[in-house]
């Protein structure tokens, strides 16, 4: 969303056996993964039956600019390894 929000809900499932990351960012542009610098960076647990996410976020959570996510495979800001397809669900609600 490209403009200033709130993020009232946020679930994320993985059906992949290894962790991915969830970088979320404050931009009204989509992000430029690994060249645009996250906001925060969650851990998004392994499991093959999709078991959910471990997103510990204090509600609602303010964006000035935007609110823009991306997932890949590793932590680092400068990680670009893509996901495969339909191995993750985000479900958002913004204000």
């Amino acid at each position: 969303l490209a403009a200033p929000c709130e993020v009232t809900k946020l679930t994320v499932s993985n059906t992949s056996a290894a962790a991915r990351y969830l970088k979320v960012y404050d931009l009204a542009v989509a992000p430029t993964v690994a060249t645009s610098v996250p906001v925060a960076t969650y851990i998004i647990p392994g499991s093959t039956t999709g078991a959910g996410s471990n997103i510990p976020l204090m509600l609602p959570d303010s964006f000035q600019f935007g609110f823009a996510l991306a997932i890949t495979t590793g932590a680092a800001d400068s990680d670009t390894g893509a996901v495969a397809a339909n191995e993750i669900i985000v479900n958002y609600s913004i204000a």
